[in-house]
């Protein structure tokens, strides 16, 4: 697999993952106090399970609510970064 498909495969699952991470945080306001009896949002914490695990092993001094915007600002970034590198790759 060339540097690209690779860039371009980690930059999407990345994308998948914030989208996810979006959308259950949207989910969550909207649904309020009934946010623990949710279906869609226990579906959303099946999904983001692994990527919480992970950030739970990396930092384990922080809060959760704390942990999942970290994670989040940090996804984001090396999602821009991989941008950034795919465009330099396709313009070299």
């Amino acid at each position: 697999m060339t540097g690209l498909s690779l860039m371009v495969a980690l930059r999407g699952l990345l994308e998948l993952v914030l989208w996810l991470m979006v959308g259950r945080g949207v989910l969550q306001v909207l649904a309020g106090r009934y946010s623990g009896d949710n279906a869609v949002i226990r579906m959303f914490d099946f999904l983001l399970r692994p990527v919480r695990a992970c950030s739970a092993w990396l930092m384990p001094g922080l809060a959760a609510c704390r942990r999942d915007t970290v994670s989040f600002v940090l996804l984001l970034l090396i999602w821009l970064a991989l941008g950034v590198g795919k465009m330099l790759v396709v313009v070299s």
